[in-house]
């Protein structure tokens, strides 16, 4: 149950520490930018940060939970849901920042 934050958690840290080229795997290629290569790295560092945040909550609820609930079915399902919930919401922070071009993050 904790492979999926620790996974997230650690996708998250090289993009916090600006190490995620937009010329690597996950970069569309610094041609295909519209914006300054900066803009990227700032992206990265959002998104990287709403991932973080998103990975140590579920992480929390994978350690914390276990032994709360009447079945083990239960258990699982609550840890999904906060998984799948922390995922969406880091993904619609960063999503909000990229396409709004907001300075204020």
């Amino acid at each position: 149950m904790v492979i999926g934050p620790i996974v997230l958690i650690l996708a998250a840290v090289p993009m916090i520490a600006g190490k995620v080229s937009p010329d690597g795997p996950l970069g569309p290629g610094s041609k295909q930018l519209d914006r300054p290569e900066q803009d990227w790295y700032d992206s990265t560092r959002v998104a990287g940060s709403a991932f973080l945040t998103g990975g140590l909550v579920w992480l929390a609820a994978a350690m914390l939970l276990p032994g709360h609930f009447d079945t083990l079915r239960q258990e699982h399902e609550t840890i999904a849901f906060i998984g799948a919930t922390a995922v969406a919401v880091a993904t619609v922070v960063s999503t909000m920042y990229v396409e709004g071009g907001s300075d204020t993050w």
